[in-house]
């Protein structure tokens, strides 16, 4: 047995960590995601102007997020217009 006692041990229910209660719907998920994907483009273009101390976010990245080359004026361009684009379809 080893000292292990498994059933004891495993958190259940509400203690779990990968408890969910069904409070964040699709439809919410897919918000905060477009959501993430602004400020993140935003914050890109914030550091191409140095208008931010560090170079970069924490965390993962949002599934649909695009790193656009802010050296080159046309994909400066398409960040700016794939901001606004995204924002304007809420």
């Amino acid at each position: 047995m080893h000292g292990a006692h498994k059933s004891r041990n495993v958190l259940r229910g509400t203690n779990h960590p990968r408890y969910r209660d069904g409070q964040r719907t699709i439809k919410s998920e897919d918000e905060h995601r477009k959501s993430s994907i602004i400020l993140l483009t935003l914050r890109d273009l914030g550091d191409h102007i140095k208008l931010f101390n560090g170079d970069y976010t924490r965390g993962r990245k949002p599934k649909g997020y695009v790193k656009y080359d802010m050296d080159d004026p046309e994909q400066l361009a398409l960040a700016i217009l794939a901001s606004l684009r995204e924002e304007e379809s809420d």
